[in-house]
């Protein structure tokens, strides 16, 4: 198993900025954040991601997932306005093909989030349905859909590995994933253990330390979680993907390549690879 990068760390900084970090940092493999100002399906052409791709290769860095940006932007998957979620369906639907243009194995989903003026199944079904019309797709094109629970601040859908597995055994497509963030897997109340235990297989994860109260992204060692006794789970079922340092805050903007190789020196007791 190996470490990811992530640009979203760098969001003020140039993307060049995030690529020549990864190298300095001795990192090979990167989690592609698509947002402002590094690359946004609604604003940049095919041509920005040729270059992407090009300047990605020129280093060796391996594109190991791509996540659109999903929790800012007005898209959400389970809106109960019909135009709203076709549109964001559509946004997905343009980022999978970006995703398969950077040669990604894999993209990064969530649910939405359900309006909380109708029933939460109402917004479970249209969430499923957007998803199953995603997976289709990803089907198509030869991905992987990495379906990602969110903390109860971020939704009211899909926040543990329960909701994944409902949802996977709905859409019953094998282009459909359930993935790790350890923010959310810890205020659930889960291990890496139990998605070992599930089906399919576990695709990624996002590894970073936080303070048990709130959807905080820390680097490794900023928080109070166990993340250590979560690496030693993950390395005892043999896990072969990624983890990604999905660092995230104010705290951390300013100097990102700081809280890398922090989360850095804090792995390599483990024996994990860059």
């Amino acid at each position: 198993m190996n470490i990811a990068g992530m640009n979203i760390t760098y969001r003020h900084f140039p993307f060049e900025h995030f690529l020549n970090g990864m190298e300095r940092a001795g990192i090979g493999s990167i989690e592609l954040w698509a947002g402002e100002p590094h690359f946004y399906v609604g604003r940049n052409p095919l041509s920005t991601l040729r270059s992407i791709r090009k300047e990605v290769k020129a280093r060796k860095l391996n594109v190991v997932c791509y996540t659109p940006e999903q929790c800012v932007y007005p898209y959400n998957l389970a809106a109960s306005d019909p135009d709203w979620r076709a549109r964001s369906v559509a946004y997905f639907r343009e980022n999978l093909y970006a995703a398969a243009e950077l040669e990604a194995p894999m993209m990064l989903v969530t649910s939405g989030i359900g309006d909380f003026a109708v029933p939460r199944a109402d917004s479970w079904n249209f969430a499923s349905d957007s998803i199953a019309q995603l997976a289709r797709i990803a089907e198509a094109e030869g991905l992987l859909l990495a379906l990602e629970p969110l903390t109860p601040f971020e939704t009211n859908l899909i926040t543990s590995l329960r909701d994944v597995r409902n949802l996977m055994a709905e859409i019953g497509s094998p282009s459909l994933r359930g993935m790790i963030d350890t923010v959310a897997m810890q205020l659930a109340g889960e291990t890496p253990d139990d998605y070992f235990a599930a089906p399919g297989g576990l695709p990624h994860v996002h590894l970073i330390d936080g303070d048990d109260q709130s959807d905080a992204h820390l680097a490794l060692g900023d928080g109070v979680l166990n993340w250590e006794s979560w690496v030693q789970s993950l390395q005892k079922h043999g896990y072969r993907g990624s983890c990604t340092l999905e660092i995230m805050g104010s705290n951390y903007y300013a100097n990102p390549q700081e809280a890398i190789e922090k989360s850095l020196d804090k792995l390599r007791q483990f024996g994990f690879s860059s």
